[in-house]
């Protein structure tokens, strides 16, 4: 089968969960004998690193990588009103580009992930073609899934996210365009859905999604081996340092526990637009046992998940299926989550770790806890996990479940 991946991304250029998954996805399909391409977008060139610039340019506004069958369109320089406009209207340039693709692969199925930058342009240049949508968060159904109170605004009107700030009027004209491509556009194009989370499927259709599949993740680990909880208490997070991730009711949970546990330890993975607000929370809780690590190459992370005696989960916003969690699982690592979204169906309170209310600063001290001070709990939970999320590292089963949508969808 021939197969075009369309993301927002580059998943060579961003790190970050769809872009692992597309990642692993196109390995396993390639191995399993079928013919991958893909279609992304590269970062606004405001905003793209030097380091993450294509190694040559030929099309204009078309950047070609080593990779075969990778075709990764560079929007073109624009003012702040150009750009909105290309977001919420249509934008001729990609059209045409994504448009040429199509044609010259001739794919069987399109599989669609990530579309926000240019919904409108996206969803008109697939009309026509067979298309499978997995819908990586729940920003297709909510006015806003990023909303930092520990009272979520999620499934409220768009008003409740104006009154907690998650939302201004500003942002609004602009997102209100993003929503209504993703509630309504999507469904007149999109020919199947799938769902990585039980959680978001259910409520897909009950939006009136049709053809709602739920295929969990997949995560590609050939060298992850259980191992058992180290002596040292140490907590690990590994993600985004933005509001929404909840990082700093962790730092908070954790400052309870500093005092009655001077050997444990807090390591933060990743950096993001919190960062500087954390570290000077960190501070001003007199917190010596944090250490801001930054970003980690995946060879980095498998030992700093061996020296983890546990991984923690402290999303405000809602969760579909987050990959940090079945790594945390890879390496026999019990998992603290809070219960929001899909994090309730990877963790198994009690056996495979902890679960909390969101926001709830004294119910996710009292978890972190007791596993840094029970190095035997922590190892069972861990061990447990391993057991119970093993599905969700082999490639096998996951096409076992993929393929019949696809099939589906070309009929």
């Amino acid at each position: 089968m021939k197969i075009l991946m369309v993301n927002d991304n580059d998943p060579d250029a961003v790190v970050g969960g769809s872009e692992r998954y597309i990642a692993d996805l196109t390995q396993a399909l390639e191995t399993d004998g079928h013919d991958v391409h893909w279609f992304v977008l590269a970062g606004d060139s405001a905003r793209r690193s030097s380091a993450n610039v294509a190694k040559h340019t030929t099309l204009a506004g078309t950047v070609f990588h080593p990779r075969p069958g990778k075709r990764v369109f560079r929007p073109g320089p624009a003012n702040r009103w150009v750009s909105i406009l290309r977001r919420v209207t249509f934008y001729p340039a990609l059209s045409r580009e994504l448009a040429d693709c199509l044609t010259r692969v001739g794919p069987d199925v399109v599989h669609l992930h990530n579309n926000y930058r240019y919904p409108f342009t996206i969803l008109a240049a697939m009309r026509g073609h067979r298309v499978v949508q997995t819908v990586h968060d729940y920003c297709a159904i909510y006015p806003t899934a990023h909303c930092a109170q520990e009272r979520s605004c999620a499934g409220r009107s768009v008003f409740a996210a104006l009154r907690h700030g998650c939302l201004t009027w500003k942002l609004l004209a602009t997102e209100a365009c993003l929503l209504y491509g993703r509630r309504f556009l999507d469904r007149r194009v999109v020919d199947a859905f799938i769902a990585p989370s039980r959680n978001l499927a259910t409520n897909l259709e009950r939006m009136g999604h049709a053809n709602v599949s739920h295929v969990p993740n997949l995560r590609l680990l050939p060298h992850a081996e259980t191992a058992p909880a180290p002596e040292g208490q140490v907590a690990l997070y590994v993600g985004g340092l933005v509001e929404h991730k909840g990082v700093a009711t962790l730092l908070a949970a954790f400052a309870r526990l500093a005092g009655e546990l001077p050997q444990a330890s807090l390591w933060l993975v990743g950096d993001g637009l919190a960062v500087d607000d954390l570290k000077a929370a960190a501070v001003e809780y007199g917190l010596c046992q944090v250490r801001f690590l930054g970003q980690r190459s995946p060879d980095e992370l498998v030992g700093i998940y061996r020296q983890a005696r546990l991984v923690v989960l402290p999303s405000l916003w809602l969760e579909n299926a987050p990959l940090v969690a079945i790594e945390a699982s890879a390496y026999g690592r019990a998992v603290v989550a809070s219960r929001v979204g899909g994090l309730p169906e990877l963790v198994e309170d009690g056996r495979t770790g902890f679960l909390f209310d969101r926001g709830d600063i004294d119910g996710l001290a009292d978890r972190l806890r007791l596993l840094l001070t029970d190095q035997a709990l922590a190892g069972d939970q861990g061990a447990a996990g391993h057991d119970r999320l093993a599905e969700l590292r082999s490639p096998g089963k996951h096409l076992e479940r993929l393929l019949p949508v696809y099939d589906k969808a070309r009929h």
